[in-house]
């Protein structure tokens, strides 16, 4: 039995590329002491609570640690947005999309999955 079969309920002949096209995955990156960090982060828990196919991936990092982590990901995305949170989605690294922040992450949650969620 191969050594991670065991993390997963599915068969250990699935593709996982298979599963990750099937699932949305959000990446939720900031400081901790940022409030529009909590609140993405506390929406997306709702989210994937609600959505099983959904994924939530969230990085916290200290505000002294949060201008470097910012100027990486502007680098990798290559996008102007620096503020915390930092959004991102897709489940495969090369097919990864920039967000935005906490209010374009709240736009998606209302357009996409009717999510009631404040808006600032």
């Amino acid at each position: 039995m191969p050594f991670f079969s065991w993390f997963s309920t599915t068969s250990t002949h699935s593709n996982a590329d298979d599963i990750s096209k099937k699932d949305v995955c959000y990446h939720i990156e900031g400081f901790l002491s940022c409030s529009y960090f909590h609140t993405a982060t506390e929406a997306a828990d709702r989210l994937s609570a609600k959505h099983p196919n959904v994924k939530v991936d969230v990085s916290a990092y200290t505000r002294q640690q949060w201008p470097e982590r910012s100027q990486e990901l502007r680098k990798e995305f290559n996008t102007q947005h620096r503020t915390s949170p930092f959004i991102y989605e897709g489940c495969s690294a090369g097919e990864q999309n920039v967000i935005g922040g906490y209010s374009d992450f709240a736009t998606i949650l209302k357009a996409n999955y009717k999510m009631n969620v404040p808006m600032n």
